[in-house]
């Protein structure tokens, strides 16, 4: 019988194809997920792709154009090993632009800097009449902001095939998308050949990444088994012998590809080699077309119509037939402008097939072409640079990795950077007048590669470019020096301390040298060393630093200089008030972008830090839209997100806080902030009364938990304080912690408070110490405690911020032993004082609060009452819910909080709720629990908790039955609302 074209339908794969759909299921609901699919070649990953596409594109019930999802597609080409930057991603962006139309692209791109770095791959989206010259963004970041903007609005699938030939841009970018995209309609799906990969591949080390990150579904497909080998043949062929098809489960080996090519063999002779198997189709063409395959091969797996006419050597009539013969024998099939190999296999065996000769001749034809035709491209660039090396001709490879490495730094494409810089450090000594060619050094070469490894994040192998850069760097001091203090940075960051004689060596080489480079080097190394130091000798290095790049004229070195002088003058000094002035003149300089949000972040940690909160988040907002609008946001907006998310948590304005924090958890890469977030966001539920979230995400953030404490021992009060927090209430210490629990938080938190250098640090601890200390019987110990919290804090300097703090802390230690109107004196004159303003949103209500207890032991119930009234009425809007509970309990006690008769005769309380809130109180009184709640609400459990929370505040309730029993009290029950259809609350 004959052949059939190729199986009809998918066999076996079934779990496979679950796993894919249940990931798909996930990007539908909002939850990105990355599925990786590995197998061999031939055994039908493809297949299992397609499969998955045609049904989820499948439209029984006429959903919307707009509700349908927007498939994307790339295919990553066998180019070497650099490859061409972001080579598959053109396709996906032409296959995003053709789905949703320009307008939709461009508005998904979000600034007009994203929108020139696209511009270079999907034709049409750039203004064609810009009102100015818009500089481009950073293009890895465009592709992010667009796939995530864009996956807000339709569900976004994109298919990237082949990873073992990936470019490292594209790698990059696929270890970002799958780690940072949260909340967002995004499927990404991506396929490689597992017998591709060995130890040494650079997919490896992407690949041990992404099996660390949550998000990713790793999918395995297998070769057939005999059954389901011979029901495959079954679609290719009928009447054939069991014995054959048991032979053909054998010889295949279950790789559906080549059961496919010797069906088709039908009763020809078996070849004698896989090799032979899998050209059968080639060997059955003519001479032209034969040839015709072998230069397309040369080409990749894909290779545009336009190019292929232009590097064969047949003419257009002889083209064309040559090409529909190889379609019609299923060798190649049309693909778009161009045509594709049906498998790459086929692809690989054709190459091979060329004589030496022939393969330098085809290659050089396709250098030429690219290079006279596409070379302005920077995605062509490093493909003419190959085909070059494939043509044996390295002056002309060196040449064009020259040109590449051009381009490549022109999109900002580190990761290329750095391997075409790698790729001309190898080349040089084989090329006559490398450096008249390279326009640049050998040494300088290996300081690009060096920094561009840097800007990945990737410290091991900047070292080692460093290093390498070093050892051929004998006599040129301003480069040498640039290599010493290269490596001192990149030690420090993979190993957390540096080699302070590297940047010693440093100084000594730049100085003297009379040239404006060696003078802004010299004053960046100065600032590395004065990072390292304290005292007088920092001041002067410093206070050089910022000379030398004045001097220099270089307003970048300035503004890094003025930014370590602050944090200098912030730690030595302990005088945050006057780190101000140096970092409010650094953002005004004239500085790029990334400098300028780097300033402008530590500007906004160091208002929040002296109390200055309102001017931090209109400073930190600013920037931030700054940082946005340059196209730069995951570069550089993650530290100021997180400095704008610490400023409103303190102001009360915790819904912008969340979602600033949420988005620096997102950008964020270094593991030591990444940490900084989580501790943030679990100081926030802790405040706010919702310690389900906050032991959920402890539990979630468990790994970067223990990686911060590993990494940064140092950093271990972070945590101590964030376990005091937990334990702390309106009185004290919790009755329910053990004494020896709270004993060791209590001795941790002090001696880190006691040991610390950031003075806004040590307050922090301070306040939360003497809060834990007071108000209960305290052992031997604690007076101790007291004591030494009391000498520490007459120690503080005497700027505001620091003052408001200290009285904090006296106010708390007052209530241990004061008496009932000595504490309401002492609480009235911290509350009343203009510094009260300088303390963070929790603090101030603790302070209120206490301020109601003393008054209640004074025996002021109306003060206290009306104190107490207001705290139940702002605390949980601001994000401190729990001193609100607090507030609602110490009323309840004390009887100032109508009784159930009061609620039922004068609609009291419950009266006050809004109408979204009874209906949850409604349901509380039913016995529902949160998560039922927000199903039968259509909200969610974590909404509904903080309904919930809400609700006991304001009328009083210690817990979920004294609430059901003041609901049943007023007689509200007796008229039950709806709960099937919410009103807006």
């Amino acid at each position: 019988m004959p052949a059939l074209p190729s199986s009809p339908r998918m066999v076996g794969r079934h779990t496979e194809l679950a796993a894919l759909l249940e990931a798909y299921d996930a990007g539908v609901g909002g939850v990105p997920r990355t599925v990786v699919v590995r197998g061999e070649a031939g055994v039908g990953k493809t297949r299992l792709v397609q499969e998955f596409l045609a049904l989820v594109t499948a439209d029984p019930l006429g959903a919307r154009p707009d509700d349908a999802p927007v498939i994307a597609f790339g295919q990553c080409v066998d180019l070497g090993p650099i490859g061409a930057a972001f080579g598959p991603v053109r396709r996906v962006l032409r296959d995003l632009h053709a789905a949703v139309g320009t307008d939709a692209l461009r508005d998904a791109a979000g600034s007009a800097a994203a929108i020139a770095s696209l511009a270079a791959l999907v034709p049409g989206i750039a203004d064609e009449s810009p009102e100015g010259d818009e500089p481009a963004g950073e293009f890895a970041e465009a592709i992010e902001v667009l796939l995530e903007r864009l996956s807000q609005r339709r569900h976004v699938v994109v298919v990237l095939e082949d990873l073992q030939w990936a470019d490292a841009a594209t790698m990059a970018l696929l270890k970002t998308l799958a780690s940072t995209l949260r909340g967002r309609r995004l499927t990404i799906v991506a396929t490689y050949r597992s017998d591709d990969i060995d130890r040494f591949h650079p997919l490896r080390p992407v690949l041990a990444e992404l099996d660390r990150t949550r998000s990713v579904v790793r999918v395995e497909v297998v070769p057939l088994t005999p059954d389901e080998v011979a029901e495959q043949v079954a679609q290719l062929a009928s009447g054939l012998d069991p014995r054959v098809i048991e032979a053909l489960a054998e010889r295949s080996g279950g790789i559906p590809f080549l059961v496919e090519e010797l069906v088709d063999l039908g009763d020809r002779a078996l070849p004698d080699t896989l090799r032979e198997l899998v050209l059968a189709r080639y060997a059955r063409l003519g001479d032209e077309a034969q040839q015709a395959v072998r230069t397309m091969a040369a080409g990749g797996v894909h290779v545009d119509d336009d190019v292929l006419a232009a590097v064969t050597a047949l003419d257009e009539n002889a083209l064309d037939h040559a090409v529909r013969e190889a379609i019609d024998t299923r060798v190649i099939v049309a693909d778009g402008p161009g045509y594709s190999f049906r498998h790459a296999l086929t692809r690989e065996a054709v190459e091979a097939e060329m004589l030496p000769s022939e393969r330098v001749r085809v290659h050089r034809r396709y250098a030429e072409h690219l290079r006279d035709h596409r070379g302005d491209s920077p995605d062509d660039a490093s493909a003419v640079a190959e085909h070059w090396l494939a043509a044996r001709d390295l002056p002309a490879a060196f040449d064009a990795t020259v040109a590449a490495l051009e381009r490549s730094r022109s999109r900002f494409s580190p990761a290329t950077s750095a391997k075409l810089a790698e790729r001309l450090t190898e080349l040089w000594d084989q090329v006559p007048d490398a450096e008249t060619r390279a326009g640049t050094t050998l040494p300088e070469l290996h300081l690009a590669a060096a920094q561009a490894w840097h800007d990945l994040g990737d410290a091991e192998r900047s070292l080692r470019s460093a290093n390498e850069g070093l050892a051929v760097c004998p006599d040129d001091p301003l480069t040498r020096a640039a290599l010493l203090r290269q490596r001192f940075v990149q030690t420090y960051n993979a190993e957390h301390r540096g080699r302070a004689e590297d940047l010693e060596k440093a100084v000594s080489l730049l100085e003297g040298l009379d040239d404006p480079r060696a003078r802004i080097l010299l004053s960046r190394v100065l600032t590395n060393i004065a990072l390292e130091e304290h005292g007088k000798d920092a001041a002067a290095h410093a206070a050089r630093a910022i000379a030398l790049a004045e001097e220099a004229g270089d307003d970048a070195a300035l503004s890094v200089a003025l930014t370590v002088e602050a944090w200098r003058i912030a730690g030595d000094e302990d005088d945050e008030p006057r780190a101000l002035a140096p970092l409010q003149r650094a953002v005004t300089l004239s500085i790029d972008p990334p400098m300028r949000a780097y300033a402008g972040a530590a500007l906004t940690d160091m208002l929040a830090r002296v109390g200055r909160f309102d001017e931090a988040v209109v400073v930190g907002t600013q920037h931030y839209e700054d940082v946005t609008r340059a196209g730069i946001e995951r570069g550089s907006g993650s530290g100021l997100a997180y400095s704008l998310a610490v400023a409103l948590f303190a102001t009360g304005r915790p819904e912008g806080a969340r979602r600033y924090a949420l988005r620096a958890r997102r950008l964020m890469k270094n593991p030591l902030h990444g940490a900084s977030i989580v501790r943030l966001l679990a100081s926030h539920l802790t405040w706010d009364d919702r310690d389900a979230e906050r032991a959920e995400l402890l539990l979630a953030e468990r790994a970067t938990i223990e990686d911060s404490r590993r990494r940064f021992p140092d950093k271990r009060g972070w945590w101590a304080v964030e376990r005091a927090e937990a334990l702390l209430t309106l009185r004290g210490a919790s009755a329910d912690a053990p004494a020896d629990v709270l004993a060791g938080v209590l001795a941790d938190v002090f001696d880190i408070a006691d040991a610390e250098t950031g003075a806004a640090a040590v307050r922090r601890y301070a306040v939360v110490t003497a809060a834990l200390l007071t108000l209960v019987p305290g052992r031997p110990a604690d007076r101790e405690l007291r004591d030494r919290l009391a000498a520490k804090v007459e120690t503080w300097p005497d700027h505001v911020a620091a003052e408001a703090h200290a009285d904090l802390v006296r106010a708390l230690l007052a209530d241990a032993d004061g008496t009932p109107e000595h504490r309401v004196a002492v609480w009235r004159s911290l509350i009343g004082a203009p510094a009260d303003d300088l303390l963070a949103v929790w603090h101030r209500q603790l302070a209120r609060c206490r301020l109601a207890l003393a008054l209640l032991d004074a025996g002021d119930r109306d003060a206290a009452a009306e104190l107490l009234t207001e705290i139940v009425a702002t605390a949980t809007s601001e994000g401190v819910a729990r001193v609100g509970r607090w507030a609602a309990e110490l009323a309840a006690h004390a009887r100032l909080t109508p009784t159930a008769a009061d609620e039922v005769s004068e609609g009291g309380v419950i009266a006050t709720l809004t109408p979204r809130e009874l209906q949850v109180l409604e349901l509380i009184a039913e016995g529902l629990t949160n998560p039922q709640i927000g199903q039968r609400l259509f909200i969610s459990p974590k909404t509904a908790s903080v309904h919930v929370s809400a609700i006991l505040a304001k009328i009083g309730a210690a817990n979920r039955a004294e609430a059901a029993a003041l609901y049943a009290a007023s007689g509200s029950a007796s008229a039950p609302r709806s709960a099937s259809a919410p009103t807006s609350g």
